[in-house]
């Protein structure tokens, strides 16, 4: 069997144990990110409120020491530089990764009441990010994060973290006007403008009203905490206004979009004579919009995998969740991956493994997708 390359969509990094402290200025005090030790595991702390620990860094702590003992924090400052996420990529057999900020401090920093505070953390990370990602560009693909301090700030950041600092994309931890806002506010079209004009694909991975849910104990099939954030963005008429836009959904499944899209769509239909919206293309469905504008990560989901057809192929790629809490497969993804595409065509699945992410973030100066790539898709393809 062929070896594929490998760039997995979405993996969790590891963030300095020191981010912070080396970069605030003494004016924000107790309130600074700080890693510490505690009976449970490594956690952060933000003025004086504990995190949970990451079984994920955990796990790439105890493999890199060999010891069994878990994390420390002197094996954390390894694993959050360039050499160390080399070896967290060889260990998992892949050729790069598109990183993500998802540990527990974000929840921590935007607890604070601080304007000032919570846009010098966020601008600190995305600096530190692109040093990072410049020491190997096609292996290392930084996402921004977006601060959560209102629209203009969430797009001076935008601007600034891919002009500048040259990163990838960005992720969004809540509306662009803050969690307080919503889809239609137009306080937020400046933020979404200069995305449309950037062209930098924008990652959603939590309700973005800053809503904490709890995961179900069986959540197999059953869609994101975000998946009413999804349709909120077409109904508003987003991607009417803005039809340069790139949604990343960062869940690690997409097999519970298609119950999802036909309900839209029977809503939408059925209510024509009484709702007071519409959509700018009279000849779309919500479900068209939502397979044209968003692109879905998959990992052990064989359903979609097999249904790429019905999402669109250019709209599907594989992500390892790599580090993350509670999907990560590290070290054995590329087993996993064999094990849900053997018998796949190795075009479709070299497209899964590698070809659709490069494509949307311009990795290694690939051809972009062309118009006709993104609107093509089959709406009733599913087995």
């Amino acid at each position: 069997m062929a070896r594929f390359k490998m760039i997995s969509a979405i993996s969790a990094i590891v963030e300095a144990p020191d981010l912070w402290e080396r970069r605030l200025t003494k004016d924000f005090g107790d309130q600074c990110p700080r890693m510490i030790e505690t009976k449970d595991g490594i956690a952060w702390s933000v003025n004086g409120e504990t995190g949970a620990p990451s079984a994920g860094i955990e796990a790439a702590s105890a493999g890199q020491t060999k010891n069994g003992k878990g994390a420390r924090i002197s094996d954390l400052h390894w694993l959050s530089t360039a050499d160390g996420r080399r070896w967290i990529q060889k260990r998992d057999d892949m050729d790069g990764e598109v990183l993500y900020a998802l540990s527990d401090v974000w929840r921590l920093i935007n607890k604070s009441k601080d304007r000032k505070f919570k846009l010098a953390c966020y601008k600190a990370y995305n600096d530190w990010l692109a040093e990072l990602t410049a020491q190997d560009p096609d292996a290392f693909i930084g996402l921004a994060k977006i601060p959560t301090t209102g629209a203009q700030d969430a797009a001076d950041e935008l601007q600034r973290s891919v002009r500048e600092l040259k990163l990838r994309g960005a992720i969004l931890d809540c509306w662009p006007g803050g969690p307080e806002s919503f889809a239609a506010d137009e306080e937020a079209d400046i933020f979404w403008d200069a995305a449309n004009e950037l062209g930098a694909p924008l990652s959603i991975h939590q309700s973005l009203s800053g809503e904490k849910t709890k995961k179900p104990l069986v959540a197999a099939g059953g869609p994101p905490s975000y998946a009413s954030d999804l349709n909120a963005l077409v109904y508003a008429n987003i991607f009417d206004r803005f039809t340069e836009l790139r949604i990343v959904s960062a869940a690690p499944s997409v097999g519970w979009a298609p119950s999802q899209f036909e309900g839209v769509d029977e809503t939408y239909m059925r209510t024509a004579g009484s709702r007071t919206m519409k959509l700018g293309d009279p000849d779309l469905l919500p479900s068209d919009y939502l397979r044209r504008f968003f692109w879905f990560a998959v990992q052990d989901d064989r359903f979609a995998i097999l249904n790429r057809k019905y999402f669109g192929d250019a709209h599907v790629m594989w992500a390892s969740f790599a580090l993350t809490d509670e999907e990560s497969a590290w070290p054995n993804t590329r087993q996993l991956f064999e094990r849900l595409t053997g018998g796949m065509p190795d075009t479709d699945r070299q497209a899964l493994a590698s070809q659709v992410v490069r494509r949307l973030y311009g990795i290694g100066g690939i051809e972009p997708f062309k118009p006709t790539e993104i609107t093509e898709y089959e709406r009733y393809a599913l087995l």
